[in-house]
């Protein structure tokens, strides 16, 4: 089975008016396997972690050994595939099943594929994750987690006997499983050109939701009229068996390299740092990731890489030429209807880190061979605008250029991202590493294109004696741009990792903005909501990239991501089956890790309770850990709920409930190639 890691790339997260740059090795690569001048697949042996140079020159030797470039943050490489896809003989005739063995390392001619990816199982049960706050009378709780059906269901079944017997049975647990298979395929058109994609295969499919026999299922089979003698499961489709279809193809996008660098053209994945404000999601217990359409080039000067970027977030609304209708030209090659509704975006990012594969052998003999510490870091700058925002007229799809209305936004946003590494191992088995981010997005919307208020006037006078906008100052008033919403976010996080022989120990903490207007406004509510009571006339609140996971339960599954809070989390682990590679990391451990969260809101007033403080959580984790092969996790949360979740009266003024522990229990697998 080959080894092949996983290739991520960088981009800043759209929800924060952010995609960050992908860029990847624009140093001249080793040859690809098997062609002229390449040396055949071997695992390199590991060598002697205190001799000098040992290390660099086994990577050096192991040209389809080494691990991709880029690592954890997510920046692509033009590493060669580590092994032949489909073995030729000398003459370029395909190889039969007996020949396959004793000739690994022939030659492969182009094109050939290269294979990534990894199937998922995870199995999950969440224990009073309403926290008990759930009030009948307003349907609403401090949790946007509901109870179980059973529990809010109050019209029953028109029992004869009993009309409400499904009602208020005592139920707390909800309970499931999902399963995804994700597949990266490479295409190696030639030795500077290749096509790269990510699709996920039943992605997130919750077993057991798609039966054959349902009354709610679309085309279900006639002779089965109750679930309870459904016979099997049918693929997903959307709008027939399900939201959305079996096979979801997420990213396709181009890679040239050239004599000027790495030019990379479609729509790839992102990955920027610790992964705050752009996440490539592709983490194996992850669930989203960031997707952007985008052109961008990368390069190396003075030593430094340089990565300039120019994205497409949103084209508004798009349609066939000529009428503007579906019916013209349906299958043809459909037009951005007006450029000056676009989102337009402009990437600048300046980084400093091993890429290449010299580099990476000269950082593994830094590290390990003469035992220096190491420091990397880069930084980006984003600058995105909107003049128009389009509308629909309609509440269906628009099918003509009539259907859509342009209104002003004058929307800008520049957004600052600061990433730091510090990395010393100063014997073998031993090793620290610090990694610190900073990001800040600061910008204006003129005019919030929100149906509610598009015919309220732009400029009001409020408390003054008059109403009158020329004499409201004069009058003790001041001149509010009710339409206007301010930008100013900031968040950042820290983590440090330490390893001594068989015991793991570390500390996270980090802190994302909020505001005053209440709500989290991630899973409760919209964080732009002209409609709520107390609309949100700043939008200060910033909010950590939902693949960015530090929980099981608080930040993870009841507020959604890290927003309006400050936390901390030490954590210690220890593996009682502990193996390295030959770059010094860790191939195989068989361990437990145990982690203490305790967070802490901002902005007290924007919680349900109207109290800072918001939880204490404790998870413990099993696990066994194959690097790229193969991960097995049991896993446990115990979340001690605090006053910001208590629920209060219709005044505010008294507390009608206080919130209830919470716990989880996690088991998840995964086979990674």
């Amino acid at each position: 089975m080959l080894r092949l890691s996983f290739i991520l790339t960088l981009v800043l997260a759209p929800s924060a008016f952010a995609q960050a740059p992908d860029t990847g090795d624009v140093d001249e690569p080793p040859p690809a396997a098997g062609e002229k001048g390449a040396k055949p697949v071997t695992k390199p042996k590991a060598p002697d972690p205190e001799q000098p140079g040992a290390l660099a020159d086994k990577i050096r030797e192991a040209a389809g050994g080494e691990p991709a470039a880029g690592g954890d943050s997510g920046l692509p490489d033009w590493a060669p595939a580590p092994d032949a896809i489909q073995p030729v003989d000398d003459r370029g005739q395909p190889l039969d099943e007996r020949e396959w063995a004793a000739t690994r390392d022939l030659s492969v001619g182009h094109p050939f594929i290269e294979s990534h990816g990894y199937m998922r199982m995870r199995m999950d049960m969440f224990h009073n994750f309403d926290l008990d706050t759930y009030s009948l009378s307003r349907s609403l709780g401090t949790s946007p987690v509901l109870p179980p059906l059973t529990e809010i269901d109050q019209q029953g079944s028109n029992h004869p006997e009993q009309k409400s017997h499904r009602y208020r049975r005592g139920a707390d647990t909800l309970a499931g499983a999902n399963i995804r298979f994700r597949f990266d395929p490479t295409l190696h058109v030639n030795e500077s050109l290749r096509i790269r994609t990510t699709m996920d295969i039943l992605d997130n499919l919750v077993l057991g939701s798609t039966p054959d026999g349902s009354p709610r299922a679309g085309f279900s089979r006639p002779d089965v009229s109750i679930e309870t003698f459904s016979g099997s499961q049918r693929p997903p489709e959307s709008g027939v068996s399900g939201y959305q279809d079996s096979v979801r193809v997420k990213r396709v996008w181009g890679e040239w390299r050239n004599p000027l660098g790495l030019t990379l053209f479609g729509r790839m994945g992102s990955h920027w740092g610790l992964g705050l404000l752009a996440n490539s999601g592709n983490c194996l217990d992850c669930d989203f990731g960031d997707n952007v359409d985008r052109l961008m080039h990368v390069t190396k000067l003075f030593d430094t890489y340089l990565a300039l970027a120019w994205d497409f977030p949103a084209e508004g609304f798009v349609g066939q030429s000529g009428l503007h209708t579906n019916a013209n030209q349906p299958f043809g090659q459909a037009h951005d209807f007006d450029q000056r509704d676009d989102v337009n975006q402009w990437v600048v990012a300046i980084f400093d880190r091993p890429m290449s594969k010299a580099e990476q052998a000269i950082r593994v003999e830094e590290l390990n061979g003469k035992r220096k510490p190491v420091f990397d870091w880069g930084v980006y700058n984003v600058i995105r605008t909107q003049p128009f925002s389009s509308e629909v007229k309609t509440s269906v799809p628009p099918s003509t250029a009539s259907d859509v209305y342009l209104v002003d936004a004058k929307a800008f946003a520049y957004i600052p991202d600061l990433w730091l590494s510090w990395e010393y191992r100063p014997r073998a088995r031993n090793s620290y590493k610090l990694q610190f981010e900073a990001v800040g997005v600061f910008g204006v919307i003129e005019e919030v294109p929100h149906p509610a208020i598009l015919g309220d006037p732009k400029v009001v006078c409020v408390g003054g004696t008059s109403t009158d906008l020329e004499t409201c100052e004069a009058s003790g008033g001041d001149l509010v741009k009710q339409r206007r919403r301010d930008i100013q976010q900031w968040g950042y996080a820290l983590e440090f990792n330490a390893r001594n022989d068989q015991l793991e120990w570390g500390f996270q903490h980090g802190a994302a903005s909020g505001d005053k207007s209440p709500g989290f406004g991630v899973l409760d509510k919209f964080p732009i909501d002209p409609d709520a009571e107390q609309p949100d006339t700043e939008v200060t609140g910033f909010k950590f990239d939902r693949d960015y996971v530090i929980d099981l339960i608080l930040f993870r599954e009841i507020i959604g991501a890290v927003t309006n809070a400050f936390y901390v989390k030490p954590w210690l682990a220890y593996n009682f089956i502990d193996q390295d590679g030959p770059d010094g990391l860790q191939e195989e451990k068989w361990g437990f890790k145990l982690a203490a969260i305790y967070a802490q809101a901002l902005e007290a007033k924007a919680t349900p309770g109207r109290e800072a403080p918001l939880g204490l959580e404790f998870d413990l984790e099993l696990y066994i850990d194959q690097k790229d092969t193969f991960r097995w996790s049991l896993a446990y949360g115990l979340l001690f709920p605090l006053g910001a979740f208590d629920r209060l009266n219709d005044d505010f003024s008294a507390v009608e409930k206080e919130p209830n522990v919470a716990q989880t229990l996690q088991m998840g697998v995964g086979l990674q190639f």
